[in-house]
């Protein structure tokens, strides 16, 4: 079997944007005006690398017992359409140049994120790494979101490689589990901002410009 890493698959929030920490921001002073209540930190941390289902999750005990989930999210879609996130803000700078490297190195690119799929499409547009992508998961098109492998497995197949011929960028528990969970290798992008487990990965990065040097290495 050919063992050459010939793609590298990325997660979108917090290894291509820096989205993490707004996505944060957003609920904390969403869930302030909707229920009036202020969410601890801690709490808040609970949603870092999850599904918009983990963000209802992290929140629900600090909205009145009556609230449904319906009802969370068309408030927070409302909330969402008058304080949007300017995506272009938020990219990280080294984000593109390393895409570009990859790609004159003849490496194929995927993405598969747990960001449903309407506001996935939008932000690689608006950020301008859609067109470096040749296959691009969401998390509505898997049944069964991170740390389930599902997403990567299903990456895996419409790349037609194995999973000793790509490798991972992650940052989160959820999403480190679910790669290595698939048999990927797994470069985590080193974050100290949300106490993050990331144990589980082969090895750190600080920065997505370290990529392509520690590919040539490999």
């Amino acid at each position: 079997m050919d063992r050459r890493i010939k793609a590298v698959i990325f997660d979108m929030d917090g290894v291509l944007i820096d989205s993490e920490i707004v996505y944060m921001r957003r609920l904390k002073e969403f869930t302030r005006e909707a229920a009036q209540r202020e969410v601890p930190r801690k709490q808040l941390l609970k949603m870092v690398g999850a599904t918009s289902e983990g963000h209802w999750k992290a929140v629900r005990a600090y909205f009145p017992p009556e609230w449904t989930r319906e009802q969370f999210f068309e408030a927070y879609r409302v909330y969402g359409r008058s304080h949007p996130v300017s995506y272009q803000d938020i990219v990280f700078e080294d984000t593109i140049p390393t895409l570009k490297r990859l790609k004159a190195m003849g490496l194929r690119l995927a993405m598969a994120t747990s960001t449903p799929r309407e506001k996935a499409m939008e932000t690689k547009e608006l950020c301008g790494f859609g067109s470096f992508m040749e296959i691009v998961l969401c998390g509505d098109m898997v049944k069964e979101s991170k740390p389930n492998p599902e997403i990567y497995l299903k990456c895996l197949e419409q790349l037609g490689l194995s999973g000793e011929q790509c490798i991972v960028v992650e940052d989160s528990a959820y999403g480190i589990e679910a790669a290595k969970r698939a048999g990927l290798y797994v470069v985590a992008r080193r974050e100290t901002r949300f106490s993050m487990n990331q144990e589980g990965a082969d090895c750190y990065i600080n920065r997505l410009g370290e990529l392509p040097r520690l590919l040539e290495n490999m």
